[in-house]
């Protein structure tokens, strides 16, 4: 499992760096839909950065999702969900878990 290295939760990093509330989002069932390169479904990570799961960092979807980051795909809670994808990448990042 990943390591913080002194950084905060992922909800609250997602938050300063982008504007987007990932606890704010809804419906998350919505999203079960996956994109070509996803081994896991949206919903999944989402409610994992929501939950503070370092877990989803360390996970090849943040690289694989392309046509999401594409997309102009928001969730019911108005949640710029490409914005929280490069969140979740620059975190990944700065916390050495790329994969």
């Amino acid at each position: 499992m990943s390591k913080s290295h002194g950084r905060g939760p992922l909800p609250f990093i997602i938050l300063a760096n982008t504007g987007e509330d990932v606890r704010n989002c809804i419906n998350y069932e919505l999203y079960y839909q996956t994109f070509q390169g996803m081994d896991i479904a949206f919903n999944e990570v989402m409610q994992a950065a929501a939950r503070n799961d370092p877990v989803v960092l360390e996970n090849p979807i943040l690289w694989n999702c392309d046509d999401l980051l594409e997309s102009n795909l928001t969730c019911l809670g108005g949640i710029d969900i490409p914005k929280v994808i490069h969140a979740l990448r620059d975190e990944a990042e700065i916390r050495g878990v790329r994969p």
